[in-house]
């Protein structure tokens, strides 16, 4: 048998995305890996000086579909194009293993996926009530993070920090348009954008530490959405180490990749981490603080198995036929 390879296209999935709508199946994905019914692989590769490719596929016992995605980051294409993001995603029956589609998404279900994993776990991981928050980082990801987590709360302030100030102005102005009931301004450095927030989100491609441990304040919740290979780190060993409670998606990855894996090689243990999995966490409590002074820490490498999710909440994935392909979900 077989079956026409149907090529979906950005705008065809960009149509279709929402924070909103990634929010459920995401969570139900990450609690589905760390039960043991997700297989989800990752291999981050660089083919060239300034470039990496993560590869990332997942399994799901009983769906239809199964994913593997190429999703890639550029020096060389950013100063083409002004975008370093690259990226598609092959779907593949289940039962028969043929291919039944290639979403061109160009990064844009993981940039999606990602600030759904983020929000999820600063909602969990903070205390109820509005937010005072600090957004470490002004590039794509960052503003997901930021879009994807008001959709669980209310947002009262935020103080962007970047690298670049007229990026942090830049982002600071796209969020207040969408968020006019929040207070948004930026910062001249990472600890006066911290100092006050009950959440720090870090967004960045940062290969050391943005702050310092001692920055960090009794009840605070920080979430690093963008360590997520081996070069990469924005969270100080030191923090992970003294933090009550470190979360991640996968404790595999967070060995190899990030902030967990940078504060292993400077000779902390595993245990002296105590690192625990978010979805191992959900399947037992939707809150991950005790009280309103701990510190808590919550590092995502990215996990294939979201992925799988998101294509499947995009799309409904029927059984093949000859020239077959997807149906668009309606409604």
């Amino acid at each position: 048998m077989t079956l026409a390879l149907r090529h979906i296209t950005r705008e065809e999935i960009s149509a279709r995305l929402s924070h909103a709508a990634l929010l459920s199946p995401v969570r139900q994905a990450m609690i589905a890996y760390s039960t043991g019914k997700a297989t989800a692989a990752a291999q981050v590769l660089f083919p060239a000086p300034g470039a990496d490719v993560h590869v990332k596929s997942a399994v799901l016992p009983g769906a239809p579909i199964f994913t593997v995605k190429l999703a890639g980051w550029s020096e060389s294409l950013k100063a083409a194009t002004g975008s370093g993001h690259s990226g598609l995603i092959l779907a593949c029956d289940s039962k028969t293993c043929q291919p039944l589609a290639l979403l061109h998404d160009g990064h844009l279900i993981s940039d999606y996926r990602t600030g759904a994993a983020g929000a999820l776990a600063a909602h969990s991981g903070l205390s109820a009530g509005p937010v005072d928050a600090a957004l470490l980082g002004a590039g794509t990801q960052a503003r997901h993070q930021i879009q994807a987590l008001a959709q669980l709360r209310e947002i009262r302030s935020l103080r962007i920090w970047a690298r670049r100030p007229e990026a942090a102005n830049s982002l600071a102005a796209v969020l207040q348009a969408g968020l006019p009931a929040s207070r948004i301004s930026t910062a001249g450095s990472t600890a006066e954008a911290m100092r006050g927030a009950r959440l720090v989100v870090c967004a960045t491609a940062a290969t050391d530490p943005l702050f310092q441990a001692e920055d960090i304040e009794p009840g605070q919740t920080v979430i690093s959405a963008g360590a997520d290979d081996e070069t990469k780190c924005e969270i100080p060993a030191a923090l992970l180490s003294r933090a009550d409670k470190v979360f991640t998606d996968s404790l595999g990855q967070a060995r190899a990749y990030g902030n967990a894996a940078r504060a292993l090689s400077s000779g902390l243990t595993e245990a002296e981490l105590g690192m625990q999995e978010l979805g191992a966490a959900w399947t037992n409590n939707d809150r991950l603080r005790n009280n309103g002074r701990q510190v808590i820490v919550c590092s995502l490498t990215g996990l294939g198995v979201q992925d799988l999710a998101a294509v499947s909440a995009l799309f409904s994935w029927e059984t093949p036929r000859a020239n077959s392909s997807p149906a668009q979900k309606t409604g």
